[in-house]
């Protein structure tokens, strides 16, 4: 599996998305502007989320 190196300004970004409107509507948002990178952070932290691993 490849990781996802986000810059720390796309890693920023994707923070306060999720923070500011939650992890469901910031992944929507980053797939409806085209950030796929910033879609795969949210993603993942979705699924690390859902399966109890909170690791950073």
């Amino acid at each position: 599996m490849a990781n996802t190196y986000l810059s720390d300004q796309k890693h920023a970004l994707a923070k306060n998305l999720i923070e500011t409107i939650g992890l469901q509507r910031a992944l929507h948002a980053a797939k409806q502007y085209g950030w796929h990178d910033i879609a795969t952070e949210i993603s993942e932290k979705i699924d690390r989320d859902s399966r109890g691993t909170h690791g950073h």
